[in-house]
């Protein structure tokens, strides 16, 4: 098994090129437009820019991370985040998901959400989440630089269903 490029620290993958990769490890790939609906597809597209800006895996623990990294190294405020957590089909996939194991996983993932918040307070500064378009073309890690985003290793490929499971839910 390989690595997915945009978990390196130091890719030279552009941020458009990370998502594209971190859509196929999914099994998203061009599937945005035909399953989420409309009034998430910009969030959703911003979410997936956050995984790969801070090298999140595709499993769930990589989902809390995302989640973690959103909170504390971006100028995405807890309201944002709060608008798609209670959106009918993000609730719908925590319910797939499994309350005990969600929360299972949380706990699993305690020592990863320590790690993100003391490498969080390293940071220049937060990246300025809503204007992620202006930074697609944008290398990895100039941007990692430039923000001072200290992704935390990943030592084997992780794929999972974690983050790409609302994309394939339809709203009633």
């Amino acid at each position: 098994m390989h690595t997915l490029r945009y978990l390196d620290p130091v890719s030279s993958q552009t941020l458009r090129h990370g998502i594209e990769e971190w859509k196929r490890a999914e099994g998203a790939d061009g599937d945005a437009a035909q399953n989420v609906p409309e009034d998430l597809v910009d969030r959703i597209n911003l979410h997936d820019a956050i995984h790969v800006l801070f090298a999140c895996p595709t499993d769930l623990r990589g989902e809390i991370a995302a989640h973690v990294w959103t909170a504390v190294g971006t100028t995405m405020t807890m309201r944002n985040m709060h608008d798609v957590n209670q959106h009918r089909d993000h609730r719908q996939v925590l319910s797939e998901i499994g309350y005990v194991n969600l929360a299972a996983t949380w706990v699993r993932a305690i020592p990863t959400v320590i790690a993100i918040l003391w490498r969080s307070r390293s940071m220049n500064k937060l990246w300025p989440a809503h204007d992620y378009q202006y930074y697609l073309d944008c290398r990895l890690c100039d941007l990692r630089s430039v923000y001072g985003v200290h992704v935390l290793g990943v030592k084997r490929r992780q794929v999972g269903r974690g983050g790409a499971a609302l994309r394939w839910v339809k709203s009633a």
